[in-house]
């Protein structure tokens, strides 16, 4: 690259110096040629570390090649033997998708027979828990209305006692105190 600069700054002085001076025209000329000596010779030098590392690649290529090949021929051998073994994987792996689907089909329909009866279970119970609790309620407001029946038919004869079984006590204390044979109070023993 920097020949090819010396090559073109020579070139260019070549061309305004031809008009003056023949010596500087030879010596530009000089350069010029050197330039392109120099480029021809690092050409050669790279096509020559070209060459080199062509060959040393197809050293390395062969050197793969010869140790790659028992692994390749160990690789078909294995792949020609598991090739029937994965074809009868396969086919019992489709065998099985297909019972297990049919399978889940089967529990799905069952499922859902389960699910309908489970619901009229669960409705016909809610039925009963409804009338259970009608007959409860009814039984409850029957008792409380016989209770409070019960309690207002023995209120009036008890009040009707009361008053009577009252009258007569207050009749016999005032007789009692008006009597003649009424007992003395007796004096207490611990007054003295």
């Amino acid at each position: 690259m920097l020949t090819a600069a010396f090559g073109s700054l020579a070139m260019v002085m070549l061309q305004e110096g031809v008009h003056q001076d023949t010596h500087h025209a030879s010596m530009f000329l000089g350069v010029i040629a050197l330039c392109m000596v120099m480029q021809a010779v690092a050409v050669i030098a790279a096509a020559g570390a070209a060459w080199k590392l062509i060959r040393k690649m197809d050293g390395v290529a062969d050197a793969f090649q010869q140790k790659s090949a028992p692994v390749l021929a160990k690789a078909d051998a294995l792949i020609d033997e598991i090739g029937p073994r994965v074809r009868v994987m396969s086919a019992n792996a489709e065998q099985v998708s297909y019972v297990v689907r049919t399978k889940v089909d089967e529990m799905a329909s069952t499922i859902d027979e389960l699910n309908r009866t489970v619901q009229d279970i669960n409705e016909r119970s809610r039925v009963q828990v409804s009338r259970v609790d009608g007959i409860v309620t009814d039984a409850l407001t029957t008792t409380y209305e016989v209770s409070r029946t019960v309690q207002e038919s023995i209120k009036g004869p008890v009040r009707q006692v009361a008053g009577i079984i009252a009258g007569l006590k207050a009749g016999l204390e005032t007789l009692l105190e008006r009597s003649p044979f009424k007992p003395k109070a007796r004096p207490d023993r611990y007054d003295l």
